[in-house]
């Protein structure tokens, strides 16, 4: 006798499902025109979520399944009325883009990941036909993606294209702190101020346990030198490796570590001697990749420019944890920021430190790291 998956069980259908009722009042007269929902990607943290998973549970979930033990599930339903229902132990593969070398069998953990690109469903097949409806668990939340659109042959599921969309949602809950201080935080307003960007070694929960120092002024101080402290020689030394796998960060390899060693002092001339060092390389990295591509001299503008759409080619899933459009803000008005000495507008930037009107007490640790990781984060968009 065939042994029964008890993750995997394939039903009969009444009929093939079109979507969710989207109407907020209700319909009582037959043939009467209703909006229906028949693609969406939401959260357990909105009402709606609950909503739709209690029409699907009687659908698709006989009373022998154990509803509470599901965290995961993925029903695949067909044109003829049939569906593949996947339950908990679903084979899923992430396509990313990692901060290291990873070798096969390594354990891969959120702060190696610099990118989500994809998820897909090894061994599970999809065709162009079928609609989807697939809930995950990330934390202590749900998502919950359908897709009913292929109700005829008229409309087909682009699958590659599903396999990005769900790499995204995926990302959007997986690294929903980054998102969410982007978007709503006024917390992240003052930390943008401060010199902070959600660069790529803060993925992974650092941006979150720093920005959750910005809740705690009282002892902030204290705080955030225990933070930067956690950047010693052997952590620094362990991501700036792989710089050198650039020609341009190698051929610059003795100046730029020069300005590692002076941060590595823990001194307030090693973070002077860090900053003046590094602030000049970050535009001459950019400058001579300019050059080598463009063949000319660029303006700031154009530098600013090229270092966006850079990332924009180089972090080509949805949503991107490169976050290209919020790094071409932080370099305008952080890295490379302009001064006005009648106003006493004189933050430290390229432009300050490079004419020597900075003051001396913006030359701090916390923005010689932040020098160093600017260099990181240019590393991944131009490599």
């Amino acid at each position: 006798m065939e042994e029964i998956n008890p993750y995997h069980r394939k039903i009969s259908l009444i009929g093939v499902y079109g979507g969710f009722c989207n109407e907020t009042k209700k319909v009582e007269v037959n043939g009467e025109m209703i909006n229906v929902l028949v693609k969406d990607f939401i959260t357990s943290d909105y009402k709606e979520f609950y909503t739709y998973i209690d029409q699907i549970t009687p659908i698709f979930f006989s009373e022998d399944y154990r509803i509470d033990r599901i965290s995961n599930f993925l029903i695949i339903t067909h044109q003829d009325s049939t569906a593949d229902i996947f339950i908990n132990n679903i084979p899923i593969i992430l396509h990313i883009m990692g901060k290291r070398v990873i070798s096969p069998g390594d354990i891969i953990k959120s702060n190696d990941i610099v990118d989500i690109l994809s998820l897909k469903f090894e061994g599970i097949e999809i065709s162009k036909e079928d609609n989807i409806i697939f809930c995950f668990k990330k934390g202590w939340k749900f998502g919950l993606y359908f897709d009913f659109r292929q109700r005829n042959k008229e409309n087909i599921l682009d699958v590659d294209e599903l396999y990005i969309e769900l790499g995204s949602h995926y990302k959007h809950l997986a690294y929903e702190e980054e998102y969410s201080f982007l978007e709503n935080s006024s917390i992240f307003n003052q930390m943008f101020v401060d010199g902070w960007f959600p660069f790529i070694q803060l993925l992974g929960g650092e941006f979150k346990k720093l920005s959750s120092l910005y809740e705690h002024k009282e002892v902030f101080d204290s705080l955030i030198t225990e933070f930067l402290n956690t950047y010693d020689r052997k952590r620094i030394y362990s991501f700036i490796e792989y710089w050198w796998k650039n020609e341009i960060f190698n051929e610059k390899k003795i100046i730029i570590c020069a300005g590692i060693e002076a941060f590595l002092t823990n001194t307030e001339s090693g973070f002077i001697n860090c900053i003046k060092n590094l602030y000049s390389e970050i535009e001459g990295i950019l400058r001579i990749n300019f050059f080598n591509e463009k063949k000319k001299n660029p303006k700031f503008s154009e530098l600013k420019e090229y270092i966006y759409q850079k990332g924009k080619t180089k972090f080509v899933s949805k949503d991107t944890l490169g976050f290209p459009d919020v790094f071409y803000q932080y370099l305008d008005e952080v890295i490379f920021k302009d001064f006005d000495l009648t106003t006493g507008e004189v933050d430290l930037s390229r432009h300050t430190s490079s004419h020597g009107v900075a003051k001396l007490e913006l030359y701090t640790k916390a923005r010689a790291l932040q020098a160093i990781l600017t260099l990181d984060q240019m590393y991944f968009y131009l490599t």
